[in-house]
């Protein structure tokens, strides 16, 4: 290595070694670089210092040494890395014993060129079959001119079979800039060895890639990097990496990286933690179990606790409301079983901040969360148990829509966990408006019922006028006339200004009721994500618009009250005095002129009340028609509020069908008349015998109709209920007489209580889900190739529920034993295959009894439970608990013991499955099948 300039080191001091060394893994440290392996040619001698030097920078060194094999002219380079306990002095003797290095007839390096390599005496194959437990070998720089992969030297036999050898873990392909086509516009060697493209090297679908840095100066260090997942550096955590690179091995060139420049940062929420304590039905301690932020499993045998833990986590941040009936009865046993007397915490993390919370569950408080102060929890995680999942998709001969609405059901779940209005949210919303609805009914009933009294006032008005006249002296005729016009004057005066006030009031409570924050806080209140401010700037367009209209309507009712005192004084008030008092001097002369003046009052004021009365109708008769615009407007809003959750749903499902590529699913609007029919009978309260076959037929005609009449059939059906007329009445009648619906049953809607047939009016039916999942071997573009879930056997109803909760959502997912009827290809193929995706986006807790979900899957943390001597807890031996990735050795043989049978029965399955598992073999056989054209 070139050392820096300005600096020189006498390496024979242990003083300038030190020093030389903590410069270098200042270089490391300064880069982020956490774990090396040091690969010096053929030699060891700095490897105690750079360990200690490693140390001291909290960098792990792993001891490695890189040889010069006897393949090839110049032989082709292999690192070979050993355990953390490896010295200088193993690494001597793997040269001498393994490479065949030894002085004096094959030194390590060139006796003319002290610091040249000298090949191996033995070619890399030799190598490789030498190569002793507890040492992994990596190929530096492979598609170098003279590298193991060149194509130059790719088709020697030697270095095919090194290739192929199952001691090869992971080779360095260089700088992967992409590109690397030939002049005719094919794709050049390198590049289809770099996207693993070429039959004959059947290796490229296994091989780990890595980055080394392979640096000449401390400014390349760690220039070229690659990240490798392990619970913590060892030689086994590197082994699993290398057996499977998709999961554990990201290199500096990976596009990944793009989108996730530091692959360690977790920005989505997790449960650390959950701790089970008080008092135990099934425990006599209590237990505490802590997760990754990401992949979890916990194994176990029969009661061992892995339904408690899942238990428990449900209580703390879940419910039990949405489990199927039978389903939520067995849990909410269990709860007064086993934690009737427990008390359960959590530690969590939310997302983006990281920020963590702690919460707890008691039977008395329920969950709560600690946030500085005690709230209840609101912490959103999906919790699912295979049965549950199945029971949630099943056909019920007697409710064709049982299975859409539990799936609907955990849609509105995931909408709400992702936190885009929740279930609470919609129905208050849903209030609101229907609330809205039944009080502008209510206006609009009494103004119509007002009017409606029109022709008898005017009749009455006219028999009054006639009656007064005849009263009336001819010589008081000009002064009763000139005074009742003047009172008549000022009654319709003071009518318009109590229309005004009725106006002001009536825009200063739509203003509240339409612009109220109240509907809106918890979108306000959401996470922090991109579009905040765009939120917070339309509330306040609202808040402004708001104060503006009451600040207006506040502004109008000071210049109202200022209008009234100006009406009490000044030129009109004198000429209403003049008429009051003229008015009591002619009831006086009446008096004196014989005629009883109480007959004639009584007829005035009679005249003067009804005249007013017919004024305040001119007014009313004004306000009808914008009353029955705000009703109308009233009802479009209740049908866009179903929209808008329809919208979310929608946009839902097509996310999960574009993530899964197997699942359709097909919504339509307000078909779910079974429902509606069962929310009819249970508010009228009918008994289970009664109007049945009535029910049921206005229910179908109502939903399930031609889908561009539903408007004006659900016009027709308020139209009757909502006013009581006749008429509408006689409509619903004609409709459905041929569908058999009694005289008896349109009896009971007229003499219901006109609110009852109002909240009648405004029930909705719920839309109806349909999914689909495409059959195998089936073609996304044919139409017979998709079936209806609900149709499916068990094992695939259990694949397309569980393929839709693994495609939807970023909160914590935890599934129970979600390998329960499916076989062992679906396994892998769906859970596998999608829990590997998720872990990069969402933390999944997954209890299992099949050893190909942790094993396959990769879990970043496997947790193993037992019970032990009437306590539920960790396992644990030689004061280690059974706790991590598969590198560790416990866990790796508790998979085995528990989920395989033991090793002896896994051996045994294999010697009669007959099944190859030898990598070079296997590679060799795939070289014998028909290539494909290229």
């Amino acid at each position: 290595m070139n050392l820096p300039k300005g600096r020189s080191y006498n390496f024979q001091k242990p003083d300038d070694r030190k020093a030389f060394a903590d410069l270098y893994m200042d270089h490391l440290a300064k880069r982020g670089i956490e774990v090396i392996a040091l690969a010096d040619h053929h030699t060891a001698t700095w490897l105690s210092d750079m360990k200690d030097a490693g140390a001291r920078a909290g960098i792990t060194v792993f001891p490695g040494v890189e040889v010069t094999t006897g393949t090839g002219s110049d032989g082709a380079h292999l690192i070979l890395i050993g355990g953390l306990d490896k010295t200088e002095q193993d690494i001597e003797i793997l040269l001498a014993k393994v490479c065949g290095f030894g002085e004096p007839e094959h030194p390590k390096f060139n006796p003319s060129q002290r610091r040249e390599p000298a090949p191996s005496p033995r070619s890399i194959g030799e190598i490789l079959d030498g190569l002793p437990d507890g040492w992994l070998a990596i190929a530096p720089h492979v598609l170098s001119e003279n590298g193991l992969a060149s194509p130059k030297t790719v088709g020697n036999t030697l270095r095919w079979k090194a290739l192929h050898h199952d001691r090869l873990s992971a080779v360095d392909v260089g700088h992967h800039h992409g590109g690397g086509e030939t002049d005719s516009g094919k794709r050049g060697f390198n590049q289809r060895f770099r996207e693993r493209d070429l039959d004959d090297l059947p290796c490229l679908k296994r091989l780990a890639f890595v980055s080394t840095s392979d640096a000449y100066c401390l400014e390349e260090l760690g220039s070229r990097f690659s990240w490798i997942r392990m619970s913590e550096p060892s030689l086994e955590g590197l082994r699993q990496a290398f057996l499977d690179h998709e999961a554990r091995i990201i290199c500096d060139w990976d596009e990944r990286l793009s989108d996730r420049p530091d692959p360690n940062h977790v920005d989505h929420a997790w449960v650390a933690s959950v701790s089970l304590g008080g008092e135990l039905g099934n425990s006599a301690s209590s237990i505490s179990v802590s997760f990754a932020p990401r992949l979890n499993v916990i194994i176990g045998g029969r009661g061992s606790g892995k339904s408690t833990i899942v238990a428990a986590l449900r209580q703390l941040y879940g419910t039990t409301a949405g489990l199927p009936a039978s389903l939520r009865a067995e849990a909410e046993d269990f709860v007064d079983r086993v934690f009737g007397s427990a008390e359960l915490t959590a530690t969590h993390h939310l997302d983006i901040s990281g920020e963590r919370q702690n919460a707890r569950w008691t039977r008395e408080n329920g969950p709560t969360t600690d946030r500085g102060v005690t709230t209840k929890t609101a912490f959103p995680i999906r919790l699912f148990g295979q049965k549950e999942l199945y029971e949630r998709i099943k056909s019920v001969p007697s409710d064709p829509y049982v299975a859409s609405r539990n799936l609907l059901g955990l849609i509105d779940e995931a909408i709400e966990a992702a936190g885009d209005g929740s279930r609470s949210q919609f129905e208050d919303g849903r209030a609101t408006l229907e609330n809205r609805c039944e009080r502008l009914v209510r206006e609009r009933q009494q103004v119509q019922a007002a009017l409606d009294r029109k022709d008898d006032l005017q009749a009455r008005a006219a028999e009054l006028s006639r009656r007064v006249a005849v009263l009336d002296n001819p010589e008081f005729k000009a002064r009763r006339e000139n005074n009742e016009k003047i009172l008549r004057e000022r009654a319709e005066l003071e009518s318009i200004a109590t229309q005004l006030d009725q106006t002001i009031n009536d825009i200063r409570q739509h203003a509240e009721g339409l612009l109220s924050q109240s509907s809106r806080t918890s979108q306000l209140n959401a996470p922090p994500s991109a579009r905040t401010p765009h939120l917070h700037r339309l509330d306040d367009i609202r808040t402004q618009l708001l104060n503006d209209l009451l600040a207006a309507t506040a502004q109008a009712d000071t210049a109202a009250k200022v209008a009234e005192t100006a009406r009490q004084e000044g030129p009109w008030a004198d000429e209403v005095k003049r008429a009051l008092d003229d008015d009591a001097a002619y009831q006086a002369e009446l008096t004196q002129a014989g005629v009883k003046p109480e007959t004639y009052l009584e007829l005035r004021d009679d005249l003067s009340t009804t005249e007013r009365a017919l004024a305040d109708l001119a007014a009313q008769q004004m306000r009808l028609a914008q009353l029955k615009q705000d009703e109308a407007t009233s009802w479009e809003a209740l049908i866009a509020f179903y929209d808008g959750r329809r919208r979310r749903r929608t946009h839902l499902v097509e996310k999960v069908h574009e993530s899964s590529g197997s699942l359709r699913f097909e919504l339509t609007t307000h078909g779910d008349w079974a429902g509606w029919e069962r929310d009819v009978r249970e508010l009228l309260n009918l008994r289970s015998d009664g109007y049945i076959t009535d029910v049921r037929t206005v229910a179908r005609w109502l939903w399930s109709g031609p889908s561009d009449g539903i408007q004006d059939r659900l016009s027709m059906w308020r139209d009757a209920l909502i006013d009581s007329r006749p008429a509408a009445y006689r409509l619903l009648e004609d409709e459905l007489l041929e569908a058999g619906v009694r005289k008896a049953w349109w009896q009971k809607l007229r003499n219901l209580d006109g609110t009852v047939r109002l909240r009648l009016s405004m029930l909705m039916a719920d839309d109806v889900i349909t999914m689909r999942f495409l059959k195998s071997g089936g073609r996304a573009t044919r139409a017979e190739d998709w079936q209806d879930v609900s149709h499916g056997s068990p094992g695939q109803r259990s694949a397309a529920m569980l393929s839709f909760v693994l495609h939807q959502g970023t909160e914590p997912l935890v599934i129970d034993q979600p390998e329960d009827d499916l076989d062992t290809a679906l396994i892998s193929q769906l859970i596998v295959t999608e829990l590997r995706k998720s872990r990069w986006k969402r933390q999944v807790i997954i209890v299992t009894h099949n050893a190909n979900i942790p094993v396959l899957s990769d879990a970043e943390q496997i947790v193993v439970l037992e019970a032990h001597e009437g306590s539920l807890r960790i396992k644990e031996s030689e004061g280690r608990q059974h706790v991590g990735p598969i590198e560790v050795m416990q866990v790796r043989q508790e998979i085995q013991d528990v989920l395989e049978g033991g090793v002896a029965a896994f051996i045994t399955r294999e010697k009669r499955y007959d099944n190859e598992l030898s990598t070079y073999r296997r590679d060799l056989a795939a070289t014998d099948k028909p290539r494909r054209s290229r």
